[in-house]
């Protein structure tokens, strides 16, 4: 499984100064971009540039952790659309579906979370390299997404 992100170009201008932007600019606005999301047979991708992949990671992490002790589902619903991701955790394995392509994704539960930690770390890590003034802010810190 590939769970990974390409962060848009076009930062809100709007935004103004990063180190004292809020919790809801940070989670939305900041960082808008396309999640990939394949195996070798199956791509649930959402290459639609507006995704907005703060918010993304925070709440795959979210359902990793709701996942993690019980099987269950989970369901993603991505802001100002009506397409989703599903995830549904069967015995030591998650499936996911989407509403706006067909295929499902299977992979170890381990693998998933793996995946899920590695995306918020590499996409904290890309956010401080073009935006350092982040490390200033203390909604930003309190995010966690490197953890």
């Amino acid at each position: 499984m590939r769970l990974d992100f390409r962060v848009s170009e076009d930062l809100d201008e709007e935004l103004g100064d990063l180190t004292t932007a809020e919790e809801t600019d940070l989670r939305y606005y900041v960082a808008p971009g396309d999640v990939m999301l394949c195996t070798d047979q199956t791509d649930l991708s959402a290459n639609w540039g507006w995704i907005p992949l703060i918010d993304f990671a925070l709440a795959l992490r979210e359902i990793a952790d709701a996942l993690s002790e019980v099987e269950g589902s989970e369901t993603f619903e991505f802001t100002e659309s009506e397409a989703t991701l599903q995830f549904d955790r069967i015995g030591d394995e998650v499936v996911i579906t989407s509403s706006y392509t067909s295929g499902e994704l299977r992979a170890p539960f381990s693998a998933f979370r793996n995946q899920v930690d590695e995306f918020a770390r590499q996409l904290n890590s890309e956010l401080l390299q073009k935006h350092p003034e982040l490390e200033l802010n203390p909604d930003y810190q309190r995010l966690k997404l490197s953890r």
